[in-house]
């Protein structure tokens, strides 16, 4: 995972950590991003471009949504862009 991600997952995960919400946790953002991480490694081989673009999207969001303070932004945000992998 590029350092970029790194630091937006944990300004996500340090705005949202007391937050409790039933379909949106903790847990289900750091497993939404881990599939998003491997997503990238593979797209680095065979799609930098696409990376680089999923990248940029994926921090923009995470940052809109940390100052927000909406973390169920953050995962409709990584639903997005899971989708956007797959797709």
């Amino acid at each position: 995972m590029n350092n970029v991600l790194k630091i937006s997952v944990a300004v996500a995960f340090a705005t949202f950590a007391t937050g409790a919400y039933a379909e949106c946790t903790e847990e289900s953002i750091q497993a939404k991003t881990m599939e998003i991480s491997t997503g990238l490694q593979s797209l680095a081989a065979t799609n930098p471009e696409l990376m680089m673009e999923i990248t940029t999207e994926l921090q923009e969001s995470m940052t809109a949504a940390a100052e927000a303070e909406d973390i169920e932004a953050v995962c409709t945000s990584l639903d997005e862009i899971s989708a956007k992998m797959a797709g």
